[in-house]
């Protein structure tokens, strides 16, 4: 599949009228990790250790417990006749027979490399009987001995009172956010962030969820919160108490699906703390989770000075001594979703600046010090050193000489492979940020990963970076079906092009009666309605988005930002306030808008004018976009030439 790179492969540099289709493909999702390893005696579920028959290596096959590993998972086992066992886990129905290297799979007969046997009591399988049948991703290494499975949120995990977390004890705890709550009998966690900063629980006969969610305050204070949620939200009753031993507010609302809801946040150190109980039962009412004592003292053993190693408390913490493990999972359809690898962070960095890239994930402190992963693919024709020049030449090419310096080139090992590695500084308003990228093959797929620190930051920081790089884990995915997925995603997701030719084209919109003469090489996304229209340079990243709304009683007395959503979007998303005029343009009279958005939140730097005006039945707002990074004479002056073009049709 030809593949062609944007070469804004470090800035997510989005046009702001893209910000409100996002989705986040990079999933925080539930998951059971094992880890083996042959010869040993002890195994990890989730980091925890249990005792487990040795695996071993035979003919070339590592064979491994089979009755651990499905009470790990919580299939279902049966002992038959015959030496033969019946394993059920979802939609899978296996039968296997020690001594035979035949099974049946949903009652198909498979064939194994080597025969199930028991030993010590135990049946042994060969890893390719769990690769092959169960949801899962298997990494292993004979010489090294490591095993390692990670079982995929199927669809199973929901079903399966123990595996995301069958709470044993009454009451749990996170040591690295320093938590803990008394959880009534029955609960079970059914979702846990891969930082365990967020924690849901669920408890079906009492008809109750809870979630436990940890957020930084960003300089932000108890009150500024409290005033934001009481100006936001419909609640019914609030309270405030700043001189408590540990500061909190509460609020009480029903939801949108008229279900009652109780809300307790605590300030404590530079986190803030959400206890929220929901009672999905018709009868309870906000303020019987208020009043009644059954759910009062639930809020009310909430406590913030657990430290872990507590007899009766389950520690549900996912990090490892200030570490996260953050697995990346790809998904390109509703069938299938893939885990090409998976990273440790230290435990304060998220994911940031989510975009709609299913293939890129960004990670990191904020969105000043982070670095972007993506994955991309090669021309048959290509090689790894003509794709980076490439790369290398359209920054020098299309990036402004005012913001963008280059800095150097040379190859790099990293995470155990040879990378070429581009390094560049460019100016985001009043700060010099450097980038570091680096490039390299890995299962048939070309690696991004490209770092931005503040260049005040970049010696001191940029270890971290490149360590947690180096400690990257890569797991082999069916490459053939992936390319194959990733090809029907960005067909149906596709910008295409004006014309096949790249000069200027006289683009039409019969249906709102409006021209513009726009470059060939410039695309519009398939999915666009003719109201919305939205060109782009694939370049550059400069926009121009065209809204016709036909005129109506009711249309007539709205302002332009009530009528057109991107002028909601920069107020709402961005806080930006625009400076307005009356003008006289190609002989109508046109309100106009100029905004200057610098958001470092979301990497945004860019110029924005708003034109609205009526004509005839319709109200028209045309905006025009272009970087910072971008804003080239050239940039600028295509953007500009486009709306010189722009006129109504009759």
């Amino acid at each position: 599949m030809k593949k062609r790179k944007s070469i804004i492969s470090m800035l997510v540099i989005l046009a702001i009228l893209v910000t409100c289709f996002i989705n986040t493909y990079a999933v925080e999702s539930d998951k059971l990790v094992i880890e083996l390893k042959v010869g040993s005696t002890v195994g990890k579920i989730n980091g925890t250790t249990s005792k487990v028959e040795k695996p071993y290596v035979t003919n070339k096959t590592i064979m491994i417990p089979l009755g651990w590993f499905t009470t790990a998972i919580g299939a279902e086992v049966n002992n038959k006749a015959n030496k033969k066992t019946e394993i059920i886990y979802g939609d899978l129905n296996a039968e296997i027979a020690t001594g035979n290297k035949s099974y049946t799979s949903n009652s198909e007969i498979q064939k194994l490399i080597v025969a199930p046997i028991i030993k010590n009591n135990r049946i042994m399988v060969p890893l390719e009987f769990i690769s092959k049948n169960f949801p899962v991703t298997v990494t292993s290494d004979i010489k090294k001995g490591s095993i390692k499975i990670v079982l995929d949120d199927d669809g199973a995990l929901s079903d399966l009172s123990f595996l995301t977390g069958g709470i044993s004890s009454a009451k749990i705890g996170n040591s690295y956010y320093g938590w803990s709550i008394n959880v009534p009998s029955g609960s079970r966690i059914i979702s846990n962030s891969f930082k365990s900063d967020k924690i849901g629980i669920t408890n079906e006969s009492r008809s109750l969820y809870f979630e436990i969610s940890v957020e930084s305050k960003n300089g932000r204070t108890l009150s500024d919160l409290y005033n934001d949620i009481l100006y936001s939200s419909s609640i019914r009753e609030s309270k405030i108490d700043l001189k408590a031993t540990i500061p909190y507010f509460q609020y009480t609302k029903l939801t949108e699906y008229d279900e009652a809801l109780r809300v307790k946040v605590f300030e404590k150190g530079e986190n803030f703390y959400y206890l929220t109980i929901n009672s999905y039962d018709s009868s309870v009412t906000p303020e019987k989770l208020v009043s009644e004592k059954y759910y009062d003292n639930i809020v009310s053993s909430f406590n913030l000075d657990y430290k872990g190693n507590v007899r009766g408390v389950e520690d549900i913490s996912k990090v490892k001594q200030g570490e996260a493990s953050f697995y990346n999972y790809v998904i390109l359809n509703s069938d299938v979703k893939y885990l090409p690898w998976s990273i440790n962070i230290p435990a304060k960095w998220n994911q940031v600046l989510i975009n709609d890239d299913p293939a890129t994930t960004s990670l990191g402190l904020d969105s000043q010090h982070f670095m972007k992963i993506s994955m991309n693919t090669l021309d048959e024709d290509m090689s790894l050193d003509q794709y980076v020049e490439n790369i290398k030449n359209n920054y020098d090419k299309y990036f402004s000489p005012k913001l963008y310096s280059f800095i150097s080139s040379n190859f790099i090992t990293i995470a155990d492979t040879e990378a070429q590695n581009l390094r560049f500084s460019i100016k985001q308003a009043d700060k010099v940020y450097i980038i570091d990228e680096f490039y390299f093959i890995n299962n048939g797929s070309v690696y991004e990963i490209s770092i931005k620190l503040p260049e005040a930051d970049y010696e001191k920081s940029k270890t971290q970076f490149i360590d947690a790089i180096n400690k990257m884990t890569f797991y082999t995915i069916d490459e053939a079906k992936y390319q194959k997925d990733l090809e029907n995603y960005k067909n149906k997701n596709l910008r295409v092009r004006i014309s096949p030719q790249d000069d200027a084209f006289d683009y039409i919109n019969k249906s709102y009666k409006w021209g513009a003469e726009v470059p060939g090489y410039w695309t519009k996304s398939s999915l666009d309605d003719d109201s919305a229209t939205t060109i782009q340079n694939p370049d550059t990243n400069a926009s121009v988005m065209i809204s016709a709304l036909e005129n109506t009683s009711i249309s007539k007395t709205l302002t332009d930002e009530e009528k057109f959503g991107i002028m909601q979007i920069l107020k709402i998303n961005y806080g930006v306030t625009p400076t307005q005029s009356v003008t006289n343009e190609k002989g109508y009279q046109m309100r106009t808008y100029t905004y200057r958005v610098e958001n470092q939140d979301a990497d945004v730097f860019e110029n924005i004018s708003c034109y609205c005006f009526e004509v005839g039945k319709y109200s028209y707002c045309y905006v025009s976009i272009v970087p910072d990074l971008t804003a080239t004479e050239d940039s600028t002056k295509e953007v500009d030439d486009i709306w010189k073009s722009f006129k109504l049709i009759e």
